[in-house]
């Protein structure tokens, strides 16, 4: 993997003034040129422009042991020359909620790409990947609306909250500019799909849990998970079974080695 962005900005320059377009021109034809679908270790390969919601894909064509090489891996390239010296920033700005929604409801959300890379030394600094499987619907909120006096009248985008999503759905594949091992990459992601696999309803329930589990100390118990009761009651309205899912998702977590029970309602995280 080459971090180099020299080449990418000379050319455009050369067709290009807009500064976004300029950065949107570079980043995807590098990450065209370097990326690997996690999954399966192939070449990432490019939608065709305005494609809506994706960016990227891997149909695993040349991948024998995938069972439905059909089935495509979908990608969002995010890419900021910003970037706040304890991570991402915040929150990732997305266009089409409405699109966004119901890729979401239908399990058919991407995974994200989010590069940072320093404009004056043309280079990719930093690189993650947000595993589509732990992106809950709690983390994609619309934005304002557009004005009646907007060419698109009413057409809302969206934000995704970056601390709505499980620390263990974040891959980083670069790190202050070094790659990191593409084993290490795929490994990490056939993790994250074997905890997070599922429905829809059951994933969103499994990132939620995980988030909560997330900000507890390395050893927990069982009411320090009840104690978000009211915050899940928000999330799930038409859910009063709350507690009974609080137990089932912390099972299935435990038997996928996420966690481990230890007796009388404790449990302690794997490390």
């Amino acid at each position: 993997m080459d971090l180099n962005l020299s080449p990418y900005f000379s050319e455009a320059l050369r067709e290009y003034k807009s500064p976004s377009q300029i950065a949107r021109n570079v980043t995807e034809k590098w990450a065209k040129d370097n990326l690997y679908c996690p999954k399966c270790g192939s070449q990432l390969k490019q939608h065709r422009n305005n494609t809506e919601v994706y960016d990227f894909f891997c149909d695993h064509s040349n991948q024998e042991f995938i069972l439905f090489p059909t089935q495509l891996e979908e990608f969002q390239l995010k890419s900021t020359k910003s970037f706040p010296y304890n991570g991402f920033p915040k929150k990732i700005v997305g266009s089409g909620y409405d699109a966004a929604q119901r890729r979401l409801d239908s399990g058919m959300f991407p995974s994200l790409i989010l590069l940072h890379y320093q404009r004056k030394a043309e280079e990719v600094r930093d690189g993650l990947l947000i595993h589509r499987l732990s992106i809950p619907p709690s983390s994609i909120r619309p934005r304002k609306p557009l004005s009646n006096n907007a060419r698109r009248e009413g057409w809302r985008g969206y934000e995704i909250i970056m601390q709505r999503i499980p620390y263990m759905g974040r891959i980083p594949f670069i790190e202050e500019g070094k790659v990191t091992e593409k084993e290490t990459v795929l490994a990490k992601w056939k993790y994250v799909e074997n905890i997070m696999e599922g429905t829809p309803s059951e994933r969103s329930w499994r990132s939620e849990i995980t988030l909560i589990v997330d900000k507890l100390p390395s050893s927990f118990t069982l009411q320090d998970v009840y104690s978000q009761e009211s915050n899940l009651r928000n999330l799930y309205p038409n859910n009063f079974h709350i507690r009974d899912k609080i137990r089932q998702q912390l099972q299935v977590l435990r038997d996928k080695g996420f966690i481990k029970f230890v007796g009388n309602g404790r449990y302690q995280k794997h490390a």
